[in-house]
């Protein structure tokens, strides 16, 4: 029989109608089936009036109406006929209409039908009317097969109708446009199965629901727009099973369900633009897997969910436009696999969650823009994988967060920003990202290693802070490479905010034996504070601000110029050079102007060329030789004393460099 059809036109025959197992129904309906106003088919099937029906409930006896047109049926309407309380239970004995058609033009009521016997079967029928009623059903003593049914309503309700032992079967049902009620349905220890099912446009909802022990199935049913509620179900002990569950575009809710022990199955899923909530939501011990599946557009938000022992997978899924949320969800000692996972466009928060030892894998995953949030998590043993991520417009942002014990690596993964801010780095932390806008590591706690630094790619990072880092552990960046000169002047920061990262960077290559990168940090580090300093002056009064600025002036010249606060020798060398032939200048200048000359006590040819004698004079001077042939007059009296402090403080200057450099 045609399951999809807009109405129906009836003929009634006086024609004795066969409908199997020595039972006949006296006539005849002959049905008419019309869609779009086209007829689709026509059928001839046992008439059973409602008082047929209820002659038989009245006696006991059988209920058999396969293949049967049954109209009316209402056990409202039994129980005003025959006086009872509308809350009194009607047995249904043996309850059989295989392929049959049930008719009313108002309701069809099963409310308090109490089902026994071998099975309540519905096989392949269909209802047909504005609702359909089995709220408070008792099948707790028969089979209820439903496979292939078929419900033309606007209305069906099975609200707290009651299943018992007995598997349940709703395989490749037919639910019409329109709600559907499941509420405070009780389902016992049997199977449930809804595999295939169409539940079409409408709200339906299992709120409040418990399943039994055995196998839930929804696997490749197919929701449309309206509300899909299955808030505070018990899912029992089995398996449960919503693979390639299409669930249209409303929203979706799974608050505070409780799935308890068993597999979970989320498979290839395909969720709407509705939202999707798993707040409060305990998955129980088991595995669980979203795998391949599409949240599509729309809030996303497994807020306190609880993951017991075992897997969580969603490898391969893909969420929309959206937030997604996982804060205060705990997750114990099971793989928790985002691989390949496209995040799309929105804000993905990890607040506040309990992590156990197992491995958390993101790698591979994309997405395409906004935010990536951890904050105040706690992370166990396991490790943490964001290889190969691409992140490349999205803010990375992880704060406060103690990341146990396994390794943590990012390598190749694109960002457009990384913040680690007063995070816990425990063990070996591999950030050797491909690129990275901004790296943030201000105020986080470095107990192991933390790697920065590649062989095999170039890492483009644009812009770091480190400030407030704290190294109980050690930092492998390579100065050159990543120009980390500039990407720390290049902060919006104060002098004395970056005077600080490099002296950490200092102290941190020196512990790794990275001498001339230590040099490096060592002389911007002062550079950064002497410039600290003199942005300080400027507050000060006008002869300390005055002294501060020739203070800075001198160590400028004298400690920075002259020989890069001593790790330079070779410049400290030809800065003596150049003091050198200063002096030898002026002598010989002085010479020419009659301020002053250079002596001689011996009558020496080569000395003779006023050019020589001043060079050696200054030679003489500088390195503070002292041979007594020579002796100046006039203003070089004063210079000769300046040239031979300014002789003993370079050669001083240069040997500790010298020697600073040998040593290591």
């Amino acid at each position: 029989m045609t399951r999809y059809f807009d109405k129906f036109e009836l003929e009634i025959i006086d024609k004795k109608f066969d409908i199997g197992q020595d039972n006949s129904c006296e006539q005849t309906a002959v049905v008419t089936l019309i869609k779009d106003k086209k007829e689709i088919e026509k059928v001839e099937l046992g008439y059973v009036s409602q008082q047929n029906v209820f002659d038989k409930i009245k006696t006991r006896k059988d209920l058999f109406f396969d293949n049967c047109f049954v109209e009316n049926f209402s056990l409202e309407n039994y129980r005003i006929q025959n006086e009872l309380k509308e809350t009194k239970l009607v047995t249904l004995r043996n309850f059989t209409a295989l392929n049959s058609l049930f008719v009313a033009d108002d309701k069809i009521c099963f409310k308090k039908g109490n089902f026994i016997g071998k099975k309540a079967h519905f096989s392949k029928s269909i209802f047909y009317a504005k609702k359909v009623d089995f709220s408070g059903a008792n099948f707790e003593k028969s089979d209820a097969d439903f496979e292939y049914i078929t419900f033309n309503t606007k209305d069906l309700s099975f609200e707290k109708s009651y299943f018992g032992d007995y598997d349940v079967e709703f395989k490749n049902a037919i639910f019409y446009e329109g709600t559907k009620n499941f509420e405070e349905v009780t389902f016992r220890k049997g199977d449930l199965n809804l595999l295939n099912s169409e539940f079409n446009k409408g709200d339906i909802s299992f709120s409040g629901s418990k399943f039994g022990a055995g196998r839930t199935t929804f696997r490749m049913c197919r929701f449309d727009k309206g509300k899909i509620d299955f808030s505070r179900v018990d899912f029992g002990g089995g398996e449960v099973s919503f693979e390639k569950v299409d669930f249209g575009a409303g929203e979706t809710t799974f608050r505070s369900a409780n799935f308890r022990e068993g597999k979970k199955d989320f498979t290839r899923c395909r969720f709407g633009k509705g939202k999707k909530t798993f707040i409060n939501t305990n998955f129980g011990n088991g595995n669980i897997t979203f795998k391949n599946s599409n949240f599509g557009d729309g809030k996303i938000n497994f807020k306190l969910a609880n993951f017991g022992q075992g897997d969580v997978d969603f490898h391969f899924s893909k969420f929309g436009k959206g937030d997604l949320t996982f804060e205060r969800t705990k997750f114990n000692d099971g793989l928790i696999n985002f691989r390949g996972a496209e995040f799309g466009e929105g804000r993905v928060v990890f607040n506040k969650n309990e992590i156990g030892n197992g491995d958390i894998i993101y790698e591979g995953s994309e997405m395409k823009s906004g935010t990536f949030q951890m904050k105040l998590g706690v992370f166990g043993n396991g490790t943490f994988n964001f290889e190969n991520a691409l992140f490349g417009n999205v803010d990375f942002t992880v704060e406060e967060v103690n990341f146990g014990e396994g390794k943590v690596s990012f390598q190749k993964s694109m960002f457009k920003s990384i913040t680690l801010k007063a995070s816990q780095l425990n063990n070996y932390f591999d950030l050797r990202v491909k690129s990275c806008g901004k790296l943030d590591l201000s105020n986080t706690i470095v107990k192991d290693i933390l790697d920065i630094r590649s062989f095999d790619y170039k890492i483009d990072i644009k812009e770091l802070d480190l400030t407030g880092l704290r190294l109980l552990g050690q930092v492998y960046i390579d100065w050159e490479a990543t120009n980390v000169k500039k990407l720390i002047y290049q902060q919006d920061s104060s002098y004395r905010n970056k005077s600080e990262q490099f002296r950490s960077l200092k102290e941190n290559y020196r512990n790794i034996g990275l001498y001339q990168s230590e040099d490096d940090a060592y002389v911007e580090f002062k550079r950064a504070e002497a410039l600290a300093d003199l942005k300080d002056a400027k507050k000060k009064k006008l002869l300390p601000k005055l002294w501060d600025y020739f203070s800075y002036f001198m160590k400028w010249l004298i400690f920075d110029k002259m020989g890069l606060y001593a790790t330079d020798p070779v410049r400290v060398l030809l800065s003596m050079g150049l003091v050198y032939f200063l002096f030898a200048t002026l002598f010989l200048m002085n010479g020419v102007l009659g301020f002053g000359t250079v002596e001689y006590g011996l009558d020496n040819y080569v000395l003779n060329n006023p050019i020589l004698r001043t060079f050696y004079f200054s030679a003489v001077t500088f390195l503070t030789i002292g041979y007594g042939d020579c002796y100046p007059t006039g203003i070089n009296r004063i210079l000769v004393a300046l040239e031979g402090f300014a002789g003993l403080f370079m050669m001083s200057y240069f040997t500790v460099a010298f020697v600073r450099k040998i040593l290591r």
